[in-house]
């Protein structure tokens, strides 16, 4: 499997702008706290995982809040924090 940097921007445009379109400016996430899985437990679908951890949307926007103001530097990890925030949003967005 394989998609290409350019790939993920257009879509991830295209959700920003039809939810700009659906009169969206700024997304409430009322939960903070999530369970997560373990990385190298993540996707091994043979065995069920035994040992979940916590993670906490407020510090993986204030760590993507970092990297915007350029207080902190990009990196790939990033796309663990962003990808907590849209699952909230995807989770609690209707349309």
């Amino acid at each position: 499997m394989d998609i290409t940097v350019q790939e993920l921007r257009q879509v991830f445009e295209k959700i920003m702008k039809h939810l700009e379109q659906q009169g969206k400016k700024s997304i409430q996430i009322t939960h903070d706290f999530y369970w997560s899985i373990p990385k190298d437990r993540l996707y091994d679908n043979y065995e069920k995982p035994t040992e979940l951890t916590v993670g906490q949307l407020g510090d993986d926007l204030a760590e993507l809040r970092k990297i915007a103001s350029g207080e902190s530097q990009p990196l790939a990890y990033g796309c663990v924090w962003l990808a907590s925030v849209l699952r909230a949003i995807g989770d609690t967005e209707i349309g």
